[in-house]
């Protein structure tokens, strides 16, 4: 794994979370337990969580993909994974 590109992952989910849900301790949250009940996100929040993501790291989710970022650890896995996709430029 790309340390370089887990670390862009990190500071990208923490700061979507930051804009989003401010209230919200992610070193509290069980990285194995549904994103969506553990952090206590509606549906307009996840889907504004999902836009930042894409705008923070140029990684685009297609809607077909939400299911596959249940999870905190889910989401840094696929979001790690695609970046890791994509050309070096």
């Amino acid at each position: 794994m790309n340390e370089s590109h887990q670390a862009r992952v990190q500071a990208g989910i923490r700061d979507a979370f930051r804009r989003i849900a401010p209230e919200i301790d992610l070193d509290a949250i069980d990285p194995t337990a549904n994103l969506r009940d553990e952090a206590d996100l509606d549906s307009v929040d996840a889907l504004n969580l999902i836009v930042l993501l894409d705008e923070k790291l140029g990684v685009e989710i297609p809607e077909s993909d939400y299911g596959q970022i249940a999870t905190l650890r889910d989401m840094a896995r696929y979001l790690e994974a695609r970046l890791s996709d994509e050309p070096e430029s």
